[in-house]
This record gives structure tokens, sequence and C-alpha cells, in this order.
């Protein structure tokens, strides 16, 4: 039994060793990269915030006339309303709109998770062009 423990202390060290050794590598940024869930982890990032954000609207809005942005890179076609949103805490959402786009506005319907935004207003109004919504915030329990 004692050499069963040796020999598993021995595997764990060597785990934790190798797994050090590669977040000092120059091959860190493809280990830790999370572009795809809205942001690139940060070097000393230990928990992330997540949350859902479901947006809805108000108005005459086409259906494939604007695209919901996340820390400025395009994330989602909106073909209709409501959608729903994957955010972590510091994510900036803006909307953009076709130039030839009727004014609608747009608000929120849901949040789920350890999150808040900096949202003023309960609906904002969307003109041609990029327009910010909210930013994301952590929200820290009571």
């Amino acid at each position: 039994m004692e050499r069963l423990l040796q020999i598993l202390s021995f595997i764990m060290i060597t785990a934790i060793i190798s797994v050090q050794l590669a977040l000092a590598s120059p091959y860190r940024n493809r280990l830790t990269d999370d572009s795809i869930n809205g942001r690139v982890l940060q070097l000393r990032e230990t928990l992330i915030y997540r949350g859902t954000v479901t947006l809805d609207a108000m108005g005459e809005y086409d259906p494939n006339t604007a695209i919901i942005l996340i820390n400025g890179e395009p994330k989602k076609l909106i073909d209709a309303f409501p959608i729903e949103l994957n955010l972590c805490d510091g994510d900036l959402v803006e909307i953009q709109s076709k130039k030839e786009n009727d004014p609608f506005y747009v608000f929120m319907s849901s949040k789920k998770g350890s999150i808040r935004t900096d949202l003023k207003a309960s609906t904002i109004l969307v003109n041609a062009g990029i327009n910010r919504l909210f930013r994301v915030l952590y929200e820290p329990k009571p």
C-alpha cells in the first residue's frame, strides 16, 4: 500500500510540474485560448463569472439586418428575437444595424448567473450603425 501511495504521489507531482512548464512555455496561448466563449484568458485568471442574458426587441425588425458584437467581434447574426447570449464578466455587448434599417428598441428580458450589467435604461434605441447595449459586470453574492 505504501508503494502505491508513493507511485501516485510521484505521478501527481510530475503532472503538476509538466502543466506549470506548459503554461510557462510559448505554447501558453494555444492552451488557454477561450475565444469561442467570448475572450482570451488572462495570465493570472482563476475564475470566470458566467451568465446568460436574453434580449428581446420592440418595433419593426427586419430579419438578418443586425449583428451582435461581443468585445468588438461579430458573434451572432440576429434572425429573430429573443436571442440568448452566454457572457462573461467584462464583456462589452453592442449591436450593429444596417444603414437602411428602421430604428427599433432592444430590452433585456431575462438574466441568469452571477453577472449584472451597467444598463441604465430599460430599453435601448437601436439606430443604424454600432450601438452600445451594456457591459457585463461581476455580481458578488450577498
